[in-house]
């Protein structure tokens, strides 16, 4: 994979590197079976994203170590769950995917066990895609696509066009959710990707105001978003490259605009304290070989945090990737920093706002 350098910073330039340059064996060391008979409830978003866990993490573990694994559902962002699970000792998840931003926000407040940034594999992860706390098993893009029979030729090609609704009319679906639907507005008002952040808040909400006339779905989480598109009951909608990829797989008539796309990583971490900590750690290290993110990578496209998963990943699956050749420079990284610091008290604010 070969991807252009022009407009690209040198913390970018090294991350692209990193992401298409690494390759490496499928050798791994086996995790011994003296777990059998136990358990692991592991919390992640449901939809394709369980059913691709399923067949690349958790069935394969099971195989492996003889532990059962089950994915359960829950609502994006469980930052509140996860402070519940750990102040009760209650462990009702043992492992949660969770975005960048919710593991600094936990892991600085105390909820969330470190992990071993030296474990094999977990140290070829890239490092946008791990923190002290936290192991990155997908970096994915939020995008917009369009239903190309409703707008025929007339091409929309940037979030300006999403948040103009004189000249594209029509039914939109946007995140009900502050993280990348506020970049989405202030880029549709002209602002550049490089200088989204930190956010201009009246700008973002300013926009919002204008487009929400024009908003039939505020989706509340990523199957939603999917659904949506698959029964054509929105014209445009805002959503993950992996979800909308699901509904154009079955058919669904939409296309794909990957500039301005935002881009961000989510990993597996543990809630502080659970006494499964060991056997959760073994779980992590597993999720990072290569091997298995290729695997995960296979039924979600979304592109595996250890670079070296990309020898085992068929190169016509790479297209449908955000890291994709010459497609991240015309892209925006989501600022885990930023949200670690102002989520809560924005979240409060969108809320506020959506009801008005």
């Amino acid at each position: 994979m070969a991807i252009e350098k022009t407009m690209l910073s040198p913390a970018r330039r090294a991350f692209v590197k990193s992401i298409v340059g690494g390759v490496a064996s499928l050798a791994a060391p086996f995790i011994h079976r003296g777990y059998a008979a136990e358990q692991l409830v592991v919390r992640d978003p449901g939809g394709v994203v369980n059913d691709a866990a399923i067949k690349a993490f958790y069935k394969p573990f099971t195989e492996e170590t003889g532990v059962n694994v089950v994915g359960v559902t829950s609502q994006l962002e469980p930052l509140s769950q996860i402070r519940t699970i750990v102040d009760s000792k209650s462990y009702l998840w043992d492992i949660a995917l969770l975005s960048m931003q919710a593991q600094r926000i936990l892991g600085e407040a105390g909820y969330l066990n470190e992990i071993d940034l030296n474990a094999p594999g977990i140290r070829d992860i890239l490092s946008q895609a791990k923190s002290k706390w936290g192991v990155g098993v997908q970096i994915y893009a939020t995008v917009f696509a369009y239903n190309t029979q409703t707008y025929g030729d007339k091409a929309l090609t940037s979030w300006a066009d999403v948040f103009d609704l004189k000249k594209f009319p029509g039914r939109r679906g946007l995140r009900k959710y502050p993280i990348d639907t506020l970049e989405s507005a202030v880029m549709a008002d002209g602002v550049s990707p490089r200088d989204v952040y930190p956010l201009d808040l009246e700008r973002a909400f300013a926009k919002l105001d204008q487009v929400k006339p024009g908003v039939d779905v505020w989706w509340s989480n990523g199957a939603q978003s999917s659904q949506i598109a698959s029964s054509r009951e929105v014209d445009i909608v805002s959503t993950w490259n992996g979800r909308i990829q699901a509904a154009i797989d079955d058919g669904a008539p939409y296309k794909i605009v990957w500039n301005q796309g935002i881009w961000a990583a989510d990993g597996y971490a543990i809630p502080k304290g659970n006494p499964k900590a060991k056997l959760c750690h073994d779980f992590l290290t597993f999720c990072a070989r290569p091997g298995r993110q290729a695997e995960f990578s296979k039924w979600v496209p979304y592109s595996p945090p250890n670079p070296k998963a990309f020898e085992f990943i068929d190169k016509a699956r790479i297209p449908l990737m955000p890291t994709a050749p010459g497609r991240l420079e015309h892209m925006l990284m989501e600022s885990s920093n930023y949200w670690a610091e102002h989520l809560e008290k924005v979240t409060a604010r969108f809320n506020e706002w959506i009801v008005k």
